[in-house]
């Protein structure tokens, strides 16, 4: 068993940032930053309980607001799920795979790439009911699933997982708390920068649009950030995979 090392695959994760930025910004830009951009500036209010509401009244808010939100949540799943299988394969690609090439294959696999978001919420979702911490667990177990497609081991999610599964066995923890400080960061800045909204403007001004564009940003850079820590997660294993292969 090879002990996962949380800085070396930080590191990782930085040099790849680094190293394809305006390829995979250009790429989270037009598929994360401009849909989240375009959905706070035209898309319908937000649901908003009233002051005093109870649960059952807050229940039946979000319900009735669920049908006009479904397609629009449907339409940013389809995209945020393109854009981590291109930017993944980007970095697991052979050198000169271009953005098209990219694009082309997270096509081909978005089929397989949705039914493994599906099992995947699943599982994490009845491992939360009993407790969160199974879940939490899952999550580490399961990092570097899209890595494992994007590198081209396999078309079927399940095999996917299963390469998962056992690529982190002995560091689910050691994962899972990795990917917790670097959610609770995330969360953090993202609260701040709505709260921010407020003091810029209300909906429809010049101010709520720069508020609205510099959330955008910050959803686009995260999501760039997650995807660089599971491929980093990935390339750290399989590689300890093959040394143990070879030796």
């Amino acid at each position: 068993m090879t002990k996962f090392d949380l800085s070396g695959a930080w590191d990782d994760a930085v040099q790849l940032l680094r190293g394809d930025l305006a390829l995979t910004s250009a790429l989270a830009g037009a598929f994360v930053l401009l849909p989240a951009l375009a959905y706070a500036l035209i898309g319908p209010v937000p649901f908003e309980p009233a002051p005093g509401a109870d649960m059952v009244q807050i229940a039946a808010g979000l319900r009735a607001e669920l049908p006009q939100l479904a397609p629009i949540l449907v339409v940013f799943a389809l995209l945020s799920s393109l854009t981590a299988m291109a930017v993944t394969r980007l970095w697991l690609a052979p050198a000169g795979t271009s953005v098209g090439e990219a694009l082309a294959f997270a096509v081909a696999l978005l089929p397989a790439l949705l039914l493994l978001f599906a099992i995947q919420a699943l599982a994490t979702g009845l491992a939360a009911m009993a407790f969160l911490l199974p879940a939490l667990y899952l999550a580490g177990r399961w990092a570097p699933t899209v890595a494992v497609l994007a590198a081209g081991e396999t078309r079927s999610p399940v095999d996917a997982l299963a390469a998962a599964w056992n690529m982190t066995r002995g560091n689910g923890w050691r994962i899972a708390i990795m990917l917790v400080l670097v959610q609770i960061i995330v969360v953090v800045v993202t609260v701040l920068i709505d709260g921010l909204g407020g003091v810029f403007g209300a909906r429809g001004t010049i101010g709520y649009a720069f508020a609205s564009m510099v959330s955008a940003a910050v959803a686009a850079a995260a999501a760039l950030v997650g995807y660089a820590l599971n491929t980093a997660i990935y390339r750290q294993l399989s590689q300890s995979r093959l040394a143990r292969t070879f030796d």
